[in-house]
């Protein structure tokens, strides 16, 4: 009798482990000890990813589609520069200054720049500024948010879809947690965007007129966090409060996006500081680590060596993922002047994604050939 009470507890001891282990599987509750050091995030769905290659890091519901409110206008902003020149005159229509909430307080027959405009739209999320810069690039709302969702499709973007240019609610305008953190990755390519997104305040001088008008961003994150190199803010009561935010450190640059979420300047901080304690910075080459021989057309010399003077190091989670490929041309031409212009690098990438390069310089100059006479290549050729 007491040989099979034993082992009825160890079976019942072995059956409440297994119906745990599946528990935690299906609620996607995490098991791995790297998993259990993750902050709790109060978002209904959000995404952290490497900005460099695209990789999602950890995340959840994120090709879910919802509001998106005026994180919006990360795409506004990136269509703008696209499609226009941070100098354009815009005059203000009446139609722009009749928008509810936030806002730049536009008047009718104002005269701004698109740039303006621009820094107006990402700091103080301003919604009249949205409606000036759709009607300046294609002359309507409508025709502006098919340029975004053209946009959206070069990405390759399959969950998103806007049918305005500041987020302010639409049944058919919303978007996913991924889909925002693959627009913010592209925005974040173009330099005008960057410096945009990490501007604190700015101030814009009225046309003819002793006054101007402050701007002051919005992602507090900017002044209280060191490594936030930017982000936009977005509220509505169906989206609820929605924040990107970009972060770096010793090279590795990451995107965090929240939708619907509670608690989202704690969400950035705690996921910030949790994803970029899981990179490290690696030197990948030391200073001469990298030569390469190249010929030389029409030289003194048949060919010259190559090599890097600048050591590299990259913040990785992985180094084995890192490929390294020469990027060079297949010879050059004499005469080889300036040893401070890089003729070749070497490439850097991981998941196919360019992430760093090192530049290759010539080790010494190479003087072209002298001009052979008519009768010396004569000559040449009995030889």
């Amino acid at each position: 009798m007491k040989k099979f009470r034993i082992s009825f507890i160890s079976f019942l001891l072995i059956f409440v482990f297994c119906l745990q282990a599946f528990v935690f599987a299906d609620s996607g509750i995490p098991t791995s000890a790297d998993d259990l050091s993750r902050p709790e995030v109060s978002a209904r769905a959000y995404v952290v990813a490497d900005a460099r290659t695209g990789e999602i890091l950890f995340a959840k519901d994120e090709n879910a589609r919802m509001p998106i409110a005026s994180t919006t206008k990360i795409l506004t902003c990136l269509v703008a520069l696209e499609n226009s020149k941070l100098s354009d005159s815009v005059t203000v229509k009446a139609d722009s200054c009749s928008v509810e909430g936030s806002s730049m307080y536009l008047f009718e027959g104002e005269k701004l720049t698109v740039k303006d405009l621009l820094y107006g739209l990402m700091l103080e999320s301003a919604n009249d500024a949205a409606l000036c810069i759709a009607n300046h690039v294609s002359g309507s709302v409508e025709a502006f948010a098919a340029l975004m969702n053209e946009r959206a499709k070069k990405l390759g973007l399959t969950n998103s879809h806007f049918n305005n240019p500041h987020g302010l609610e639409d049944p058919e305008h919303y978007s996913t947690a991924r889909d925002m953190a693959l627009i913010w990755c592209e925005a974040m390519k173009n330099e005008d965007f960057r410096r945009i997104v990490s501007t604190k305040t700015y101030r814009m001088d009225l046309e003819d007129d002793d006054g101007y008008r402050y701007f002051s961003n919005h992602n507090k994150l900017l002044k209280t966090y060191d490594l936030c190199i930017g982000g936009k803010t977005g509220f509505t009561k169906t989206a609820g409060r929605c924040l990107i935010s970009g972060a770096a450190k010793n090279g590795a640059e990451l995107v965090m996006v929240t939708l619907n979420a509670p608690d989202d300047w704690q969400d950035h901080r705690e996921m910030m500081d949790y994803a970029l304690s899981l990179y490290s910075s690696v030197e990948v080459a030391t200073s001469g680590a990298h030569k390469h021989t190249i010929p030389v057309v029409g030289g003194k010399e048949k060919s010259v060596t190559l090599k890097n003077r600048d050591s590299l190091s990259i913040s990785l989670r992985d180094v084995t993922k890192l490929e390294i490929k020469l990027e060079a041309p297949r010879f050059v031409y004499a005469p080889i002047t300036d040893t401070n212009k890089a003729v070749a690098k070497m490439v850097y990438t991981l998941d196919g994604k360019e992430i760093a390069s090192l530049p290759l310089y010539p080790e010494k100059t190479v003087k072209a050939a002298e001009k052979k006479s008519f009768f010396q290549k004569i000559l040449n050729i009995f030889k």
